[in-house]
């Protein structure tokens, strides 16, 4: 199977998103495309799905292609049971038995059993991806599916697509993953697609390569341009005795668009901090029955670097609303120093007016920030964080999602803060600009703590971790890879980021025997409980009788749940 763009071009307005692009993809590559936010990423998702049509060049893609496509922020219809939206799409050809979809469910940590219509952002997602990989296709297409996942969900996810064999396609911000995953990478720049046979590390040195390729070719041009130049100046006398060639050679040359390639590394200058930063004396938080935590104590230094990290929903956001006064603590003690001025970026967007300028935007806050080089305008630190001289001026209505996030982070910036507070900086950024963001904490004067499921960036930026932990939060000194590692972050799917996914134990008999058997089993029990519903269905007034069966059902449920986690335990263990 196999996809091709053909000479493709897509423009949005007056931005050439595609330049007649041309690209294949097979059914045996796993494929990562990576590009600034709002290059055409999800516009050439889009174009592979069929939801928009190229205004020139064509799409192949081979006969009775079945593709499968996680977008970024799926739609999940109301009132529908769990399962019987992951079921939705099953066909005759290639059936999926409920005993697969429902041990799917359970290891994304949803309820098969549940309504759809209280599900968070991150649960919505899970869902979807549950659908994504229990129906048959072709091809699988991920936008951003490490988004809201916890570290467990993402090294499951991580698992699963490296002995994926179907084909893959995926954009996603999370470096790890990418160098784990995929075997192809595409770049998109400037409206072209470059294509690279690699995982993530070896793309980045053929990128490097091909960058200083260009860069050389660029001089040359250059030097072309300036002789040319020159010999055009020299008068009418010179140019008659020159043949005309020369001439329609310069005004060729003139229409050459260099792409200027700027550093965007900056250092922040040191802002006056007290001896008391942040400071949690005893504090506690609950929500109900829920302990979020007890008895924590916290003294954030100037020169802290702290990740937190836990599952999600236990608490991690909470804390930064105690520190923002946003939330308070049931017990304890919040000391804030006087001259605190934190920098939040919280991980929803902020409500914009759509009908302003993106400059106008950040000075709202300040127009200007001071740095080691000096003061730096607002046009200045925008163009640092990738929007130039042209994209300034565009109304905020016209920003993609993941340049509307970036923007937000700008904003922050702008107002000089001499603390920040990160919760899921990296959702919706782009690699480039994590980059600049990377750099920017490296340099920063202050205190950073910072809320990421993304592995790479805790452990380029983080020095110590707050971990949740049993309605406890502890302290690691060390990266989250050495904390992974360690036996306090070691979970039934933890790796460390240099172990990979080595199965040491090959199937014994036994297991082989009993995953035959449950194969069988399974769907038996599964018959067993349609009749068990069938037969409740069928009281209407027999109270003891129908107390009996649900009892049966509820059994049969608990049984049918374990012998589904044991059986994909014992899958995992043959495939692997």
């Amino acid at each position: 199977m196999v996809i091709t763009f053909k000479d493709v071009s897509f423009r949005y307005t007056d931005k050439n998103l595609l330049d007649k692009v041309s690209f294949s993809i097979t059914d045996q590559d796993k494929t990562g495309l990576v590009g600034l936010n709002g290059t055409g990423k999800s516009t050439l998702i889009k174009l592979i799905e069929d939801e928009i049509r190229p205004q020139s060049g064509e799409i192949i893609k081979s006969g009775n292609m079945i593709i499968s496509y996680l977008e970024q922020e799926p739609d999940i219809p109301l009132n529908t049971k769990i399962l019987d939206y992951v079921m939705k799409n099953n066909d005759k050809d290639h059936k999926v038995n409920d005993y697969e979809a429902k041990s799917m469910l359970t290891k994304l940590k949803l309820d098969p059993e549940a309504l759809t219509n209280n599900l968070s952002g991150g649960q919505r997602k899970r869902l979807a991806l549950a659908k994504c990989l229990v129906t048959y296709c072709d091809f699988l297409i991920l936008d951003e599916p490490t988004n809201h996942f916890d570290n467990d969900m993402i090294l499951y996810l991580e698992k699963y697509l490296q002995r994926y064999n179907h084909g893959l396609f995926m954009v996603t911000h999370d470096r790890y993953f990418l160098e784990r995953v995929c075997n192809n990478m595409l770049e998109l720049d400037n409206g072209h697609i470059y294509t690279y046979k690699a995982n993530y590390s070896e793309f980045l040195n053929l990128k490097a390569l091909r960058l200083e390729r260009e860069e050389k070719a660029e001089k040359k041009l250059k030097r072309l341009l300036k002789n040319e130049l020159d010999w055009i100046h020299r008068g009418v006398e010179a140019r008659r005795t020159k043949q005309k060639y020369r001439i329609e050679r310069f005004n060729e040359l003139s229409k050459i668009k260099f792409s200027e390639r700027k550093g965007f590394e900056f250092d922040s200058v040191s802002k006056y901090l007290g001896k008391t930063i942040i400071e949690i004396k005893n504090g506690s938080k609950s929500f109900g029955d829920k302990v979020i935590f007890k008895n924590f104590n916290l003294n954030v230094l100037r020169t802290a670097r702290i990740g937190i990290v836990g599952d999600n929903g236990a608490g991690k956001t909470t804390l930064f609303k105690i520190i923002m006064q946003q939330e308070s603590l049931d017990s304890g003690e919040l000391i804030l120093g006087e001259t605190l001025r934190i920098g939040y970026f919280s991980q929803h967007f902020d409500a914009i007016d759509e009908n302003i300028r993106v400059i106008d935007y950040v000075k709202e806050v300040s127009s200007t920030i001071e740095t080691l080089e000096g003061t730096v305008t607002a046009s200045s630190l925008l163009e640092r964080f990738l929007f130039d001289a042209n994209l300034q001026y565009t109304m905020v209505k016209s920003l993609s999602g993941g340049q509307r996030r970036r923007l937000q982070l700008v904003r922050v910036l702008a107002a000089n803060p001499n603390v920040l507070i990160l919760d899921e900086p990296t959702n919706d950024l782009d690699i480039e600009t994590l980059e600049v963001l990377e750099d920017y904490i490296d340099s920063f004067m202050g205190p950073v703590l910072c809320v990421s499921h993304d592995r790479y960036f805790l452990d380029k930026v983080c020095d110590e971790l707050l971990y949740y932990k049993n309605g406890e939060i502890n302290s690691y000194m060390g990266s989250f890879s050495e904390f992974i590692a360690s036996d306090l972050g070691t979970s039934s799917q933890a790796i460390s980021k240099n172990q990979g996914y080595k199965n040491e134990h090959k199937m014994t008999s036994k297991e082989k025997n009993e995953l035959y058997d449950l194969e069988h089993e399974l769907p038996k029990l599964d018959e067993k409980m349609e009749g068990l519903r069938k037969e409740l269905a069928s009281y209407t007034t027999e109270y003891t009788l129908m107390m009996d069966v649900q009892k049966k059902i509820d059994e049969l449920d608990a049984e049918i749940l374990t012998k589904t986690e044991r059986y994909f335990e014992l899958m995992e263990k043959k495939e692997s």
